[in-house]
């Protein structure tokens, strides 16, 4: 059974569950038992971070969850994704901005990692943060590309097997099922802060003139696009500010006004930054991220039908995760929760002190829907006691949503009319 310690608790003799990572870079692999220069060496290195240590007494009584394979899929992608977007920021650096890029290279190169993510389907159980080395828009297009790829993904499972049982003997064209533009999209988003991307490392607040240079890089985006990047994507990547109550820019659309891809991309990109470390911004934790999202101030912002897809996605408590209980007691994260993200299954192990309870003494595991007086008040040293006040449980999407999705996905919208 895994246990998620804090590297300040490291002792010689553990031995990591899971490999420790900055960014994409590899900093020791799963399985090493501890010697003390590696305790100083991730103390230095990774102060305050949390990693994945074994546990033989609950191994011994507790079958958890394997997420290695989500985790490995991760990383992998996030190597490939950095890379890919390296490669794009290059071709508009002022040494070769009077050749404009084409699209056919990067869509050669979208396509070998939409493989890669196919073949090696998974939870977003892990967003990797991007290590001191690696540039911000860069990370962030890794982040938003592979969260975008798997909400879509899985809306497109989710409405072509609708459809399938609603029109089993008919079939469609296989283009309109692609992702490819939203992909494209991903990737070329923010291409217009390229000029002035020193910002995200500075270490004071944005000034007003920079705020209005953030606020016009979806059109400064769209505009300095390949000339043969399709119109769709250039769509998307205009109106990847917009919010579905109309409260976005740069036209204010609201609803189903808004293409599919760019509802998606929404999410995917508000999650990316919200959980990203800036340095005038504290990173936001993914359980906090994926609450405000569904359920707090922001929650009118999003598709509340692609959220509910989402949330199925975004596990926020990792496997081996030690999470405060209202009942003083500690439990540890053995399963992600099958009936909301916020909701996992537990093994009560530790005392109300921290100390581990003896082998008979231990409750579970159980699934925290199941046992209604019993909440998450912390994890990892965040306060979450306000988010359990209210119903925590996230409902399926209904047919009547489906129908939604379906008709979002297949028939188009009207956003194309706002660019004209």
């Amino acid at each position: 059974m895994p246990i998620m310690t804090n590297t300040q608790d490291l002792a010689a003799g553990m031995r990591l569950h899971q490999p420790v990572h900055s960014g994409s870079q590899l900093l020791l692999p799963a399985h090493k038992v501890l010697n003390s220069a590696d305790v100083d060496f991730l103390k230095m290195r990774c102060p305050g971070r949390t990693v994945c240590v074994e546990d033989p007494i609950l191994d011994e009584l507790v079958t958890f969850e394997d997420d290695s394979h989500d985790r490995e899929v991760a990383v992998t992608a996030q190597k490939k994704l950095i890379s890919l977007m390296g490669g794009v920021q290059a071709q508009y650096a002022p040494r070769v901005a009077t050749k404009r890029p084409d699209c056919r290279g990067i869509h050669e190169a979208v396509e070998g990692v939409l493989r890669y993510l196919h073949a090696n389907p998974g939870m977003a159980t892990t967003l990797l943060q991007p290590s001191e080395k690696d540039d911000y828009l860069a990370a962030h297009a890794a982040h938003v590309f592979y969260l975008s790829l798997l909400l879509g993904d899985a809306v497109r499972m989710r409405v072509t097997q609708a459809r399938t049982n609603a029109q089993p003997h008919h079939t469609r064209n296989r283009e309109e099922l692609n992702l490819t533009p939203l992909a494209l999209a991903a990737l070329l988003m923010d291409i217009g802060m390229l000029p002035f991307k020193d910002i995200f490392t500075q270490a004071k607040p944005l000034t007003i003139e920079q705020c209005e240079m953030v606020r016009d890089h979806p059109i400064a985006s769209a505009s300095a696009a390949p000339p043969d990047t399709p119109e769709v994507t250039k769509l998307i990547v205009e109106t990847h500010h917009e919010n579905y109550d109309g409260s976005g820019y740069p036209y204010g659309l609201k609803g189903d006004e808004i293409h599919i891809f760019t509802r998606i991309l929404r999410i995917a990109d508000a999650y990316a930054a919200a959980t990203s470390k800036h340095v005038y911004k504290e990173a936001c934790t993914p359980v906090r991220a994926l609450w405000e999202m569904t359920w707090g101030m922001f929650a009118q912002f999003y598709d509340p039908v692609l959220l509910k897809v989402f949330s199925t996605l975004v596990q926020p408590f990792p496997i081996g995760g030690v999470v405060k209980l209202n009942s003083g007691r500690y439990g540890v994260v053995v399963r992600h929760g099958p009936q909301s993200p916020f909701l996992p299954e537990v093994v009560i192990a530790f005392d109300e002190d921290g100390k581990r309870l003896p082998k008979a003494d231990l409750h579970g595991p159980f699934k925290l829907y199941q046992h209604p007086t019993l909440s998450i008040v912390s994890f990892d040293g965040e306060d979450l006691a306000d988010i359990y006040e209210g119903d925590t449980t996230i409902k399926d999407v209904t047919p009547e949503e489906f129908t939604t999705l379906y008709e979002s996905m297949f028939t188009g919208c009207a956003t194309t009319a706002a660019r004209s």
